[in-house]
């Protein structure tokens, strides 16, 4: 049932006008070509759409993942991801720009996934970072307001996504000739959480909504005010922040898709921990999907194009890391019976990519397991249950709407998928619970590893065995 506060919220949303993206022909992929626009058509482009549901795994250009196991896995995975940032403006050698001469990071690392066959992915994550005017006792979603309605903060954030979009796409600026192939490139996750809590709660906007509803409209930033060219026309809001950001990528790099995150707790209800019973995964799904409608994901004014897909994320650590260490249960139950649970979750992307007419990719999956002796829950080797889930429901998955899962950690100390702890294999005693099962059921990590990976090899089994015959959509 849809709690009369969500209905109210709903109704006050701005109409959303639907437009479609498309794609170009590559492995797993279809070729179709749109064009997305309202009343002033923009130029015909042509984008990359699945055909297959997708894995893929976060790497970084070295030896150790992107040059080493994936490749070694024998496996035509789908995606190689990795964060780009540092904040802007924090001094040389941070920001992405300065990873390699002449901001060409991003290049390498396409060129050298495209090389082994992976779909580079870029999660851009450099406005919370960058230095603004909020001080050092500002909350995450504070800090990211404040910066957002900041305009010499925009400016710079402006230009700096507008250099990565060159790099990406096929012309040459500075002297640099782009990357001009299919790429991903995953926008600012948390922001749009914060951004729809912002306007539905009046407590998290921190001054900056000119109103309360679900529409992003409402929460302000600086865009035209920033002062950068492409932004002159577009409006002073958080909708008007997406749209420069669509801009530069139609201008720039036609061929990148632009996805939009979607956060599990942006309308007040953290689907990943709520153990109540009524929270109703539809509504709150629908109310978020309608969001991020109308922040670009399927709104457009005709003077640029949509973004192609959404995010999801749902969990930055493994369950038992949460449960054993931070003292916050987090396990979801495999049995779907009690809160939080699989099936809630999949009700909610499902409402969510509906809402929103696009489809999503599920990312920053956690990596631990339950099955292999590796997993005795200490540093490097803490365990979860979603890979296992995931693997093993993959049909569950693409009917809530999901074309692909991308597994990897924030966690500095967190399992991985490759022997990131430098410790070999590892056959400790079993670790034995009911971690993730109301039923009752008692699990034990009682496998012999076969593997160095930290995760005892469980996630590169999986892949390969996936692959094996992968799921269409």
């Amino acid at each position: 049932m849809r709690s009369p506060r969500s209905a109210l919220l709903l109704a006050a949303v701005a109409t959303v006008v639907l437009a479609g993206t498309a794609g170009a022909a590559s492995k797993h992929t279809a070729s179709t070509t749109t064009t997305a626009s309202t009343t002033a058509p923009a130029p015909a482009v042509t984008r990359v759409t699945p055909t297959t549901f997708g894995v893929g795994v976060q790497a970084t250009l070295d030896s150790k993942t992107l040059l080493g196991w994936m490749p070694r896995t024998g496996a035509p995975i789908d995606y190689a991801y990795r964060y780009l940032g540092g904040g802007i403006n924090t001094g040389v050698g941070k920001n992405w720009t300065d990873w390699a001469t002449s901001a060409t990071y991003p290049i390498n690392y396409a060129q050298q996934a495209n090389l082994k066959g992976y779909t580079p992915v870029f999660t851009y994550y450099n406005l919370l970072s960058t230095l603004g005017r909020c001080p050092s006792t500002c909350n995450e979603a504070q800090s990211d307001l404040t910066n957002l309605n900041d305009p010499a903060v925009m400016k710079l954030y402006f230009a700096d996504f507008a250099k990565l979009m060159q790099r990406l796409g096929s012309g040459t600026y500075d002297g640099v000739a782009g990357y001009g192939k299919d790429a991903i490139v995953h926008v600012e996750p948390d922001l749009s959480g914060y951004a729809e809590t912002a306007v539905l709660t009046p407590t998290s906007c921190f001054t900056f909504c000119s109103g309360i509803g679900n529409d992003p409209s409402l929460l302000r930033a600086a865009v035209a005010t920033s002062g950068f060219p492409q932004a002159a026309k577009s409006a002073n809001t958080y909708r008007g922040f997406n749209q420069v950001l669509l801009k530069l990528r139609d201008q720039y790099a036609p061929k990148v898709r632009l996805a939009l995150h979607v956060s599990n707790w942006a309308t007040g209800n953290d689907i990943n921990s709520a153990t109540s019973t009524l929270v109703d995964p539809v509504s709150l799904g629908t109310l978020a999907g309608t969001f991020a409608g109308a922040s670009g994901a399927s709104w457009t004014d005709g003077t640029a194009s949509t973004y192609d897909l959404l995010f999801n994320d749902v969990s930055n650590k493994d369950a038992a890391y949460y449960t054993y260490i931070l003292h916050k249960p987090r396990y979801w139950d495999q049995d779907n019976v009690v809160f939080p649970n699989f099936h809630r979750w999949e009700a909610y992307v499902k409402a969510v990519t509906t809402a929103a007419q696009r489809q999503a990719i599920v990312w920053q999956v956690p990596i631990g397991n339950q099955l292999y002796k590796s997993m005795n829950n200490t540093a490097g080797h803490w365990q979860d249950n979603r890979v296992e889930y995931f693997f093993n429901h993959v049909a569950e998955l693409r009917a809530a709407g999901l074309v692909g899962m991308l597994f990897g950690s924030t966690l500095t100390d967190g399992t991985d998928y490759w022997d990131a702890a430098a410790d070999g294999v590892t056959n400790p005693e079993p670790v034995c619970s009911s971690d993730g099962w109301s039923s009752g059921k008692v699990v034990c990590s009682s496998l012999d590893t076969p593997a160095a990976d930290d995760d005892g090899g469980y996630l590169r089994v999986s892949i390969q065995n996936y692959y094996k015959a992968p799921l269409a959509l």
